[in-house]
């Protein structure tokens, strides 16, 4: 993916067309620009993510195996879209406000069936306290595609799902 090997301001759109196969100009049939493609990129992701999300919340009436099925979608989605991870995560701020509370609108979307099912696991937390840790766990998730690594792909999905699933069923000792 050229965004995450050069940045969005480095790509041009001539580039863009020959990776396509097409010509430059050939790109402005399919996108406005390449603030387009970028917000199609980040929003085609997040429409696999948050589909894949409530079709977990729709079919499990468990709430342990629903939260081991959201992160193994999150897991596969981190290992096998890093680079596009990378790019959401440096390249943001290229697209308009609009654009970006847009997806940040998704995001939450896509955040809602994790909370509602963390809730139903952890009734030691309040629901700010599960927003929190659902947040910080996603965050978790996709930090390892913002630098480069080297594990095999079943090696990073194992050590994500375990650090997932041991940030959000952790429960303190008590005092």
């Amino acid at each position: 993916m050229l965004f995450a090997e050069r940045g969005f301001h480095a790509v041009g759109i001539d580039d863009i067309g020959v990776a396509a196969g097409i010509s430059g100009p050939g790109v402005y049939r399919h996108f406005p620009g390449k603030q387009a493609l970028l917000a199609a990129l980040c929003d085609r992701a997040l429409s696999r993510l948050l589909d894949g999300a409530r079709g977990i919340s729709a079919a499990s009436g468990d709430p342990r195996a629903s939260l081991e099925a959201l992160v193994e979608l999150h897991v596969a989605f981190a290992v096998d879209e890093d680079a596009l991870i990378a790019v959401w995560a440096r390249e943001l701020p290229a697209l308009s406000d609009d654009v970006r509370r847009a997806l940040r609108r998704r995001m939450r979307e896509y955040e809602q069936p994790w909370q509602e099912v963390l809730a139903c696991l952890r009734e030691d937390l309040s629901p700010a306290e599960v927003a929190v840790v659902t947040g910080a766990t996603l965050a978790l998730l996709n930090a390892p595609s913002v630098s480069s690594s080297r594990l095999p792909r079943d090696v990073r999905a194992e050590l994500l799902r375990t650090m997932a699933l041991g940030a959000l069923l952790h429960r303190p000792a008590p005092p």
